[in-house]
This record gives structure tokens, C-alpha cells and sequence, in this order.
């Protein structure tokens, strides 16, 4: 049974956060407290203003780094959307798993604007907390963020962090408004840090639709590290989740990380 304090801290934390931010659905607390226990939990910061994350030492005597999980603003950690198995079974293979929980705006439709300012320093501010973290500097550090946070990470100026990662993985990343989906398509497409940019046959219109145009911009852009993979299958099933797994731990297995 999970214990009393856990609940208490997950209530001041959602109670903190700004009106704009308080747009998680109502069974967040009961799935977070069903799925994850205590000794995976840790709170980085201070109250109100404090960040969850969900921890996972790696299962071997080697560490490879940190992968670094960053879902989308309206998942969670214990989400069954790919999230929760990679943080679970990538630390099989020597990587420490740090899942975010997001606490930053989301944008539900095209009139609503998730990349503006105000949100991506929040965003970056929640990053470097995370980054400056003693417990996970050891080894490699790779960054993977689903929808709309993959957005967000695009933006991001790496010198104004603590560390940049030696590898990315956008996963069913997009953003609603149309014009900025084809940015988004293109900043993508220039990372210089190598990137493993994922979705799925059963993604919605705003993955899909510019999908492919990633893979042109790469191309005209002469970019050799960037790896496109369209993954068959629902995200949600556990063959399809296997797939992605296999793509990822292949993919840093053949940067040599």
C-alpha cells in the first residue's frame, strides 16, 4: 500500500503549479499511486515549485548513463504509452531511467498555443534541475520526449544547459498548429546531436502529416545522423512497445553507447 506521505506530497506539488499548468486529468493522482511506489519516487526542489520524477537504478554491474524520459504533457510516467516500459526495461541493459512528470501547459487544439516563452523556460528550468543532479552524471545521457514535449526539446539552446545529451529520440512528436508542425519537422531535421525520431501507423494527423518531411529535410540538410522509424502496429500493445524498445537499444547500441 502506498504510503500517506506520498499522497500528501503529490497533492502540495499539483497544487503549486500555475492555473495554465493544472490541465492533468483527474485520475493522474490514483494511476501514480497505484503503479509506482515510493522508493521510485523523488522530489527535486522546493515545494510548491518542486519537480516528481520517477527513478530506476540500473540492473547491471556497469552503468552505461541516464535516459532521460520526458512524456507528454498529458501522460505520466505510469502511463501504459510506451513511457512506462522503456523506463522499466532499459535499465536490463545498464541505463538509469529518470520519467519526468510534466507540469508545464498543454495545448489541445490549434488555438492554443503550448511554445510560447513563458512555457519553454519553464520547461528548460525543469530540464536543468534534472540535469544537475550528482546521482545521474555517470556515463552516457540520452533524452527522449513523446509529443508535445518533444516539441519543446527541439527548441532548446544546449549551451544554456548543464550537459547536452549524445543522443535524442522524438517519439510521436508534434505540435496542433500547422505552421509550427513544419518548424518543428525542421528543427528536428538540423539537430546536430544525433536523433532517432519515432511515431507510429496509428499516430494522429499532426505526426503523420509530417512525418515524411522530416525525412526530406534530413536529406537536404545532409544530415547522416538522423535515423526515421514508422513502427507498425498500436502503441499501446505490448508487441508494438517491444518493437520500439528493440529500435532504441539497437540505436544506441550502434552509436556505441
Amino acid at each position: 500500500m502506498q504510503s500517506f506521505g506520498f499522497v500528501v506530497l503529490l497533492l502540495l506539488l499539483l497544487s503549486g503549479l500555475p492555473a495554465t499548468a493544472q490541465t492533468q486529468p483527474n485520475w493522474l493522482q490514483a494511476d501514480l499511486q497505484h503503479y509506482l511506489p515510493d522508493w521510485e519516487l523523488r522530489l527535486l526542489g522546493e515545494v510548491p515549485n518542486a519537480l516528481l520524477v520517477v527513478h530506476r537504478e540500473a540492473m547491471t554491474p556497469y552503468q552505461q548513463g541516464t535516459l532521460l524520459l520526458l512524456p507528454d504533457p498529458s501522460q505520466h510516467p505510469a502511463s501504459p504509452r510506451q513511457i512506462n516500459f522503456l523506463r522499466q526495461a532499459m535499465t536490463e541493459h545498464g541505463w538509469s531511467t529518470v520519467a519526468i512528470l510534466p507540469n508545464y501547459p498543454v495545448s489541445t487544439d490549434s488555438e492554443t498555443e503550448i511554445d510560447n516563452d513563458e512555457t519553454l523556460n519553464h520547461f528548460q528550468q525543469q530540464l536543468q534541475l534534472v540535469l544537475t543532479q550528482q546521482d545521474w552524471q555517470a556515463g552516457h545521457l540520452v533524452i527522449l520526449a513523446q509529443g508535445q514535449s518533444g516539441s519543446l526539446l527541439s527548441q532548446l539552446d544546449w549551451a544554456q544547459l548543464a550537459r547536452q545529451p549524445e543522443a535524442l529520440v522524438f517519439l510521436s512528436s508534434y505540435h496542433t498548429d500547422p505552421a509550427s508542425n513544419r518548424q518543428l519537422a525542421q528543427r528536428i531535421s538540423r539537430q546536430t546531436i544525433p536523433v532517432l525520431d519515432l511515431a507510429h501507423h496509428h499516430d494522429h494527423l499532426h505526426i503523420t502529416s509530417t512525418f515524411e518531411l522530416r525525412r526530406q529535410w534530413s536529406q537536404r540538410h545532409a544530415n547522416l545522423m538522423y535515423r526515421q522509424r514508422l513502427l507498425t502496429g498500436h502503441a499501446e500493445l505490448e508487441t508494438t512497445q517491444q518493437v520500439m524498445y528493440k529500435e532504441v537499444y539497437g540505436w544506441l547500441s550502434y552509436l556505441g553507447l
